[in-house]
């Protein structure tokens, strides 16, 4: 420890050793030589610190500047021992020089420890050759996007903080009429009529408040305005970015001329349409009050004197029957029978303009409504012998009274239409299809002829004569006009001799 005291206390004394000249056998050549050299290196290594600190105040981007000065004290350090190894040929200054070497190296392992510290961060970086390629691929993208950009249908406008505009495409030159340099460092306003001021959305975008500054706004509909003053419809979709000068917005807009008029076309079409239809509707409405008219006539004004003449002919029959010749008396039953057909006509008729009538729809218990149609028709089931059977049925929304009617209708034809000598069997099921609810009503009766499984759902068609089988042709008429009511269809699928199977529809949503 009085040593080290020692050492610092007599830092500058030179007196316990003679000048390097007088130590040892210098000649003039090596001497110089040696304190020569050393100056030179002392010299340059003194000039390089002042290089590698005017390099770093020059360039703000540089890295690892605790590096660059660790490395400049280095070589400051390593010249100030050349320099007192020169100086000790004169003055003996062992001391000092000692004591700068410990410095040296001090700042030399500091330097060590610092390399080895930033050596992994060093070869992380990018090589000249890589960073020549990740040039060379952004101006390849760069020259993508240029050419998507340019070949992109909308027109796109980059617009920076200021609402300069500072970028615009090939679409937007013959949009709006403009050339680049005409709008490239100009405002936006521009290319809006006046009428918007600061309420434009270009504005209104950047001053929204929160996450909404940096999501895509679709959806704007203004008037832009070309370079001759005309003003056009467009849609605009705005988008921020951010970028190396700053925050952007990147505007596409696309010209709706035509689908504005388009749409205007469309409206008049509608308004026409609806004129129409309502037109339609009022002479569809006059038509049903004259068929209502013509229903109140049928039941009245065409049935009594109906009723009338049966009724003297039925006089007739009874007070002159056998009391006249043959031909009379036969001629009489003619008549009979005909107003016995008059009147089932004018009833189904009446029923068939009736349909639809009852304006509320209810839910149905399709269940109960077969047990109510097997009731009704008890007698004729038992007298034919027929076995009537049903799978699960639903419950719908519809017409109670036409339900029943329209599964009468085909149950009382199937057990009518049998095959002789053969007890009739009809199975009644539904499933569902395509939002509807499909029914089949199966029998094995005589079956129909496939050039006739059409026609029998026109009113008044008849396939057979009234001698083999009576009604009056309007049945399976009544059947189609209940299905079409209810958003339904029906058709019939069928074998001559083996039977057939009536197909319906019953809509889910009327």
């Amino acid at each position: 420890m009085n040593q080290f005291f020692d050492f610092f206390s007599r830092l500058l004394d030179t007196s316990d050793w003679p000048p390097r000249w007088h130590c040892g056998k210098w000649t003039e050549f090596h001497g110089w030589l040696y304190i020569i050299s050393d100056l030179l290196v002392w010299s340059a290594y003194f000039a390089i610190p002042f290089i590698i600190i005017r390099f770093i105040s020059r360039r703000h981007d540089a890295q690892f500047i605790r590096l660059y000065f660790l490395f400049a004290a280095f070589i400051l350090a390593c010249g100030a021992t050349h320099f007192f190894d020169a100086v000790t040929f004169w003055f003996p200054v062992y001391r000092i020089n000692a004591l700068v070497r410990a410095i040296t190296g001090i700042i030399s392992w500091v330097t060590v420890f610092y390399l080895i510290k930033v050596l992994p961060i060093a070869n992380s970086l990018r090589t000249a050759h890589e960073l020549e390629e990740e040039v060379e691929q952004r101006k390849k993208a760069e020259s993508k996007f240029r050419n998507f950009l340019e070949r992109v249908p909308d027109s796109i406008i980059v617009v920076n903080d200021d609402g300069l505009i500072q970028l615009v495409n090939a679409k937007t030159v013959t949009m709006f009429g403009y050339d680049r340099e005409e709008m490239i460092g100009h405002h936006i306003e521009r290319l809006l009529p006046e009428r918007y001021g600061s309420l434009h959305p270009f504005r209104r975008f950047k001053t929204y408040p929160g996450p909404q500054s940096t999501e895509v706004a679709e959806g704007f509909e203004l008037f832009a305005m070309r370079k001759d003053g005309q003003e056009f419809p467009v849609e605009l979709t705005l988008s921020p970015m951010e970028t190396e000068e700053g925050p952007m917005l990147t505007a596409s807009i696309r010209d709706v001329s035509e689908k504005k008029q388009l749409e205007k076309v469309i409206r008049d079409t509608n308004i026409t349409l609806e004129r129409k239809v309502k037109q339609r509707t009022e002479e569809l409405e006059r038509k049903n009050k004259e068929l209502e008219q013509f229903a109140y006539v049928a039941s009245h004004d065409m049935q009594e004197p109906l009723r009338t003449t049966a009724s003297f002919v039925d006089l007739l029959r009874k007070q002159y029957k056998g009391k006249l010749d043959e031909n009379a008396d036969k001629y009489l039953d003619y008549i009979v029978q005909s107003s016995d057909r008059m009147k089932i006509l004018i009833r189904d008729l009446l029923d068939y303009s009736r349909l639809g009538r009852e304006k509320e729809k209810r839910q149905v218990d399709c269940n109960s409504i077969i047990e109510q149609v097997k009731a009704d028709l008890n007698r004729v089931i038992r007298e034919s012998q027929a076995e009537i059977r049903s799978g699960k049925l639903p419950l719908l929304d519809g017409f109670p009274t036409e339900l029943k009617l329209l599964f009468q209708n085909l149950v009382s034809n199937s057990i009518k239409f049998r095959r002789p000598g053969i007890p009739p069997t009809v199975a009644i099921n539904a499933s569902r299809c395509n939002g509807a609810w499909q029914f089949s009503v199966t029998d094995n009766g005589i079956g129909i002829e496939s050039q006739y499984q059409e026609k029998i759902f026109v009113i008044f068609q008849r396939l057979h004569n009234r001698t083999d089988y009576e009604g009056s042709g309007i049945g399976l008429a009544h059947c189609k006009k209940i299905v079409e009511l209810h958003g339904g269809q029906i058709w019939v699928e069928s074998i001559p001799g083996e039977g057939s199977t009536f197909h319906f529809t019953i809509s889910e949503i009327q």
